[in-house]
């Protein structure tokens, strides 16, 4: 009896490897998880500007987004919070966000976001904002634009700009921007051009879902700032998490 099992054994086996070669090799393959949609961020200002004000010197800031995938459409939302610690206008900011991609219309996509400006430092101060963005890739650099309007203020600032991307290494990117802005009832009264701006950043791929990027930018005050803006030179660096 004993001889007999030991021959069943010794066929089976056989033909297991049989099949086993003649089939695909069996590998235990752990199931591939998707990404969350989330980003942790953190990051240093010299200066905090704020549509083209010095809101603040030397400010700290962390911030999270999440994207909600069980709706109908996406929706990003999001906080951040700053705090400089110096400078003029030096009170706590938490941010609170939530935006939507829009429909495409002549190669241009747009998006609609809403903004709730909270100020816990100065005595629960708050307001909110709506806005609409735009941008196209026109190939050799790509167009953004936007309008914003402060239910509190009562007032529009809108700015457009362009942006350039270029690869230095396989993992260090440098991205120039320049752009312009206007207000309407929002730092002056009336329409008036409110001012220039231009930046080099240098984002740098520590792993592919870690980010850091330093940056440097110059600030030109126009008509709307000029009385209470100085044109600066400023930069900061932030570090972004994705999972």
């Amino acid at each position: 009896m004993k001889k007999q099992l030991l021959t069943l054994a010794a066929v089976a086996g056989m033909l297991t490897s049989q099949v086993v070669q003649a089939g695909d090799p069996v590998v235990d393959k752990m199931p591939v998880e998707e990404p969350l949609g989330a980003t942790i961020s953190t990051g240093y200002m010299t200066n905090y500007i704020f549509y083209g004000v010095d809101f603040g010197e030397d400010g700290i800031w962390t911030g999270i987004d999440y994207t909600l995938n069980m709706l109908p459409i996406p929706v990003d939302v999001g906080v951040w919070y700053i705090n400089p610690v110096s400078g003029p206008g030096n009170d706590d900011e938490l941010d609170l966000y939530a935006s939507v991609a829009g429909p495409s219309f002549a190669g241009f996509d747009t998006s609609l976001a809403f903004t709730a400006f909270l100020f816990p430092e100065s005595g629960g101060g708050e307001t909110y904002e709506v806005s609409l963005g735009v941008g196209r890739s026109l190939g050799i650099v790509d167009l953004a634009a936007s309008a914003h309007y402060d239910f509190e203020i009562e007032g529009w600032y809108f700015d457009a700009g362009v942006e350039k991307a270029l690869g230095l290494t396989d993992n260090v990117d440098l991205v120039v921007s320049a752009g312009i802005s206007y207000q309407n009832d929002y730092y002056s009264a009336g329409g008036d051009w409110n001012h220039v701006w231009v930046q080099a950043s240098f984002p740098i791929a520590l792993r592919s879902n870690v980010t850091l990027e330093p940056y440097v930018a110059g600030l030109f005050a126009l008509d709307a700032i000029e009385d209470i803006q100085d044109d600066i030179v400023h930069g900061g660096v932030s570090l972004s998490v994705s999972f």
